[in-house]
C-alpha cells in the first residue's frame, strides 16, 4: 500500500494529486480532491493476544479483528484526511454477524462509522471469511471458500455498476482511482467476473474523451500493486494459497494496458523476468549471500532498478511500475527488524527511488 501511494503522484500529474485543495476546508476539499475507490473482501481475523496472560485449561485468549487488503487503504487514507472520500466496495454478511463486522471496521475510520467510505457495502446472506495469525511461529491460516463475497453473484458488480460508481458525483478537474488486487480474482470464478467487470469498464471509461482524463486504476499483488488512471491501479498481491501465480498473470497480464500503474514485489520482479527468459533469481541470490539484510539494501535498490528497466521494455512501456523493496535483519526467535522503499520505473523509462528515505520497520507478523 505505502509504495503505491508513494509512487502515485510521480507516476501522475504533480497537479493531480498534490492539489492546494488538501488545504482548504473540507466542503471546498472534497469539491476538488480526488476520490478513491477499492474493490475486495475484508474477513475476521484472530492472533493470539499477546497481552492476555496464561490460558486456561479450556480456552485461549485471541484477539478479533478485521483485515483486508484494499479495506485497508479506505482507512488508511481516510486517517490522512481523505474522509469519505476513500470508498470500499465489499459484500458483507447480513443479520448479526455482518453487524458487528461492520461496526468493528467502522470504528477503524476517524468518524468510528466509516461514514461514506462504506455506502457502497452491499449486504447478502451468508458468511463471513476468517483468518489466524500465529506471528511467533510466522503461521498463517486462511478460511474464506464459503465467505458471502466469495460466493457473491457477479451480477452485483456490473460494468453498469462500475460505470455508475466511477462516474457519479465525479468532479471535471481531479481523478477518480479505482484500486484492486490480485487477490480477488484468484478467490473464485464468481470474484474474478466481478473483478474483470471492473477492469473493463474503468478501461472503456478510459477511453472516454471526457471521463477518460480523469480516471486511475491501480491493481496491487501480495505485496505489490497495479494502478488505472480514469486512475485505475492494482496491487498483483499474489496469495500462493489462492493459486499459482502464473495463473494471477494470466488475469492480470491482458489488464497492464489499463492500469496507470502496476507495483510488484521483488518475486513478482523475478517471476516475470523468468516469463522473458531473465534468471533475476541468481543476482538476487548472489546479493543476498554478499551483503544480508539491511546492509545490502543500497545494492538492492540498485539491482532492483536494473531489473525494473528490463521489465518495463519486455511488457512494452504499457504502464508506469513501481517496486516494493525491504531488506530485512533476521534474528532466530525474533521477528525482523527491515527497511522498506519504493522504486518507481514510469513508462518512458525514468526511475525515482525512496531509497534515501526508507523506512525503518519492525516486523508483526
Amino acid at each position: 500500500m505505502a509504495a503505491l501511494w508513494r509512487a502515485l503522484p510521480a507516476a501522475c500529474t504533480a497537479s493531480v494529486l498534490h492539489s492546494k485543495s488538501f488545504c482548504r476546508a473540507d466542503s471546498e476539499k472534497d469539491k476538488w480532491s480526488p476520490r478513491i475507490t477499492c474493490f475486495g473482501e475484508a474477513m475476521l481475523r484472530y492472533v493470539p493476544d499477546p497481552h492476555g496472560g496464561e490460558d486456561s485449561p479450556f480456552a485461549a485468549k485471541w484477539l478479533r479483528s478485521v483485515g483486508g487488503a484494499e479495506l485497508n487503504i479506505t482507512v488508511a487514507l481516510s486517517r490522512l484526511g481523505w474522509g469519505g472520500r476513500s470508498r470500499w466496495v465489499s459484500v458483507v454478511p447480513q443479520g448479526v454477524l455482518g453487524d458487528d463486522f461492520l461496526h468493528i471496521l467502522g470504528k477503524a475510520y476517524p468518524d468510528e462509522k466509516g461514514s461514506g467510505n462504506l455506502d457502497l457495502v452491499r449486504r447478502e446472506a451468508g458468511d463471513v471469511g476468517i483468518y489466524h495469525v500465529w506471528p511467533a511461529q510466522h503461521k498463517i491460516w486462511f478460511q474464506r471458500h464459503r465467505s458471502v463475497f466469495g460466493l457473491m453473484n457477479p451480477s452485483w458488480f456490473s460494468r453498469a455498476f462500475w460505470r455508475q460508481v466511477l462516474s457519479d458525483g465525479a468532479s471535471s478537474s481531479m481523478p477518480q482511482v479505482l484500486h484492486v488486487t490480485g487477490i480477488t480474482p484468484l478467490i473464485s470464478v464468481n470474484t474474478r467476473a466481478a473483478w474483470d467487470h471492473a477492469l473493463e469498464e474503468a478501461w472503456a471509461i478510459k477511453e472516454d474523451s471526457i471521463l477518460g482524463r480523469k480516471l486511475v486504476v491501480t491493481m496491487a499483488r501480495d505485496r505489490g500493486d497495479f494502478v488505472l488512471t480514469m486512475l485505475p491501479a492494482s496491487d498483483l498481491n499474489h496469495r500462493p494459497a489462492l493459486g499459482s501465480w502464473k495463473d494471477l498473470w494470466q488475469m492480470a497480464e491482458p489488464h497492464l494496458q489499463t492500469l496507470d500503474l502496476v507495483v510488484f514485489s521483488i518475486g513478482d520482479v523475478i517471476q516475470v523476468g523468468e516469463v522473458f527468459g531473465e534468471n533475476f533469481a541468481a543476482d538476487f541470490k548472489a546479493l543476498k549471500e554478499e551483503s544480508p539484510g539491511r546492509a545490502g539494501a543500497a545494492g538492492l535498490d540498485t539491482l532492483v532498478r536494473n531489473c525494473v528497466v528490463k521489465l518495463q521494455s519486455y511488457l512494452g512501456n504499457r504502464t508506469n511500475i513501481a517496486v516494493t523493496c525491504k531488506a530485512r535483519d533476521q534474528v532466530p526467535g525474533e521477528l525482523p527488524q527491515q527497511l522498506r522503499w519504493s522504486i518507481l520505473c514510469r513508462k518512458d523509462g525514468t526511475l525515482l527511488s525512496t531509497y534515501e528515505t526508507a523506512v525503518p520497520q519492525q516486523v508483526k507478523e
